[in-house]
């Protein structure tokens, strides 16, 4: 067994090793390859040497001197230009760059502060309440004990306690978690029904849609035609409301129609009775005034 653990381990090593050659093979080949793309380029460029040299061969040397001037000047002013737009350009590059990284981390920075205040703000809310509650409590408490009977004490733990308590929890996830704004507007929009007038219904629902935001306009009047009484719900369905809007129009207008439903049964004769009142004088009446006057 000890034998056999350092042959192991030796063959380890040598599989180790040939895989660090296979590597360098394989870099190898990857750089003879980059050679002989290099060596491709310079054959060009040198057919486009020998090209230009062939044209050049029957040139008068003057005149050919006088071009490499001219080439050679051309190429400064080209090459001056060039390096002095390329570098305005670099340099205006990297201001850019500057200033946006600049601005990124104010952002974050302001960021980073508003999460701040928005958490110290919080922890002094739910303070504020830890100690409102505890305040109540110990008032409750007294209180009760003060008027407690002789015999015993009035136990207030599983009463007002988990009343105060079930408030601060309310009011702490509302504050801490805005979303749970949502979930509770969702369980009051479910349990909401047209009991009372349809304005006090109109009202409510509006008051939970600006709590309920991702909400499609359709399921906003499914829901707002289906909390209506039934005589209501078929008129709304009878008019075929397409938009919140036009559903609370419609309410409103049944509202008002209902209002002057009922004024004309609690005032059938109203009309009458008023041409009752502007009804001349009985014969009685003015016989008698006849005879006064007489």
């Amino acid at each position: 067994m000890s034998s056999a653990n350092p042959l192991g381990k030796a063959q380890r090593d040598r599989l180790v090793e040939l895989e660090e050659h296979m590597l360098y093979l394989v870099e190898v080949l990857v750089s003879i390859r980059f050679l002989e793309s290099c060596l491709e380029e310079i054959a060009d460029k040198i057919d486009m040497i020998d090209a230009v040299a062939g044209r050049v061969k029957g040139l008068p040397i003057q005149e050919l001197l006088a071009r490499v001037d001219t080439l050679e000047e051309t190429v400064g002013r080209i090459g001056s230009h060039e390096c002095g737009d390329s570098s305005t350009g670099s340099v205006a590059h990297i201001e850019e760059r500057v200033q946006e990284l600049d601005s990124s981390q104010k952002t974050l920075l302001e960021m980073i502060n508003g999460m701040s205040e928005d958490f110290r703000a919080t922890l002094d809310v739910v303070r504020n309440e830890i100690a409102d509650v505890n305040a109540r409590l110990s008032l409750t408490m007294r209180a009760m004990a003060n008027q407690a009977p002789a015999g015993g004490a009035i136990s207030v733990r599983g009463t007002l306690h988990d009343r105060y308590l079930g408030r601060f929890e309310e009011r702490t996830s509302l504050t801490i978690f805005p979303k749970n704004i949502e979930i509770l507007a969702r369980r009051k929009l479910r349990e909401l029904k047209h009991t009372g007038s349809i304005r006090e219904y109109v009202k409510q629902f509006a008051g939970l849609m600006l709590d309920i935001r991702d909400m499609f306009e359709k399921d906003k009047v499914f829901c707002f035609v289906e909390g209506l009484k039934p005589w209501a719900k078929i008129k709304l369905y009878e008019q075929r409301v397409q938009d919140l809007k036009s559903a609370y129009a419609t309410a409103e207008r049944l509202f008002d129609l209902s209002n002057d439903f009922q004024d004309a049964r609690r005032h059938p004769s109203s009309s009458s009775g008023g041409s009752r009142n502007n009804r001349p004088s009985s014969p009685k009446t003015t016989g008698g005034d006849r005879r006064f006057n007489g």
